[in-house]
């Protein structure tokens, strides 16, 4: 009875803050792209302070990122109670007007479908999951990784409220990961990620042009995976078809 009720309380005020950041969102990322692009961020001390009190613990606890990969974007969209979608402009375009990717990319869903097309019922129109998947495929055609964010998810992985489709010229994220380094952006993976048949691979180069997380190095030309996040890039750009994606933890040519 008290863990229902604690879950309750825990639940209302999640919405409140989830609400007050979608109402606040664009002012939020205008303000972080000014900060990394400026000369002050790449003053030592004042980036820590900022990482510190606001990049690490927004990234950590409040709106966490992790890559979804094509082929599990179908089974992704399809496992949500109320099952509805709507799409609208990326927040993070609008801030910086920096970026010439579409504009109409990032899909609410579950409790962002209710938030943030009520907040802007002008900026966001419900759509159905096949125009969701459609999206989501033209935008990878493009180099935009998927990728969903959940809020105040402390280990449940349910907390999801929108998958956006995101660049790394123009997402606050990506940006911010490409500053701070993945050894302290918390960023979190996917269930898949990326593995190269090297007897296939030709040291192209193609896949680390198109990695998001720079998760790409050539060796004796040939591609090594590093950190793999789990997008799928790579995977769909490779020109010989050596990139794939894989259960993360399985190796290639081992059973399960």
């Amino acid at each position: 009875m008290l863990l229902e009720i604690a879950l309750r309380i825990y639940n209302r005020f999640r919405i409140f803050l989830l609400s007050f950041y979608a109402k606040h969102e664009v002012s939020i990322l205008a303000t972080l792209f000014k900060l990394l692009h400026s000369k002050v961020i790449r003053i030592k001390p004042i980036s820590e302070i900022i990482y510190l009190l606001l990049v690490y613990p927004a990234a950590r606890w409040a709106i966490s990122g992790v890559p979804v990969c094509p082929d599990e974007l179908d089974y992704f969209l399809s496992n949500f109670e109320n099952g509805r979608f709507a799409v609208g402009p990326c927040r993070c375009r609008i801030a910086h007007q920096s970026c010439s990717h579409p504009l109409e990319t990032d899909i609410v869903i579950k409790e962002g479908f209710g938030i943030w097309k009520e907040l802007f019922p002008q900026d966001y129109r419900e759509i159905s999951k096949e125009e969701a998947l459609e999206i989501c495929k033209s935008s990878h055609s493009l180099g935009m990784a998927q990728i969903a964010f959940r809020h105040m998810d402390i280990g449940s992985n349910q907390n999801f409220f929108v998958i956006c489709n995101c660049c790394p010229d123009g997402c606050l994220p990506l940006l911010s990961f490409k500053f701070y380094g993945e050894k302290k952006y918390p960023f979190r993976k996917g269930k898949k990620e990326a593995q190269v048949k090297k007897e296939l691979c030709k040291g192209c180069g193609k896949c680390i042009e198109v990695c998001p997380f720079g998760s790409r190095v050539i060796l004796n030309n040939v591609a090594v995976v590093r950190n793999c996040y789990g997008c799928g890039l790579c995977a769909s750009f490779c020109p010989e078809g050596a990139s794939v994606m894989v259960r993360r933890g399985v190796r290639i040519g081992r059973k399960p």
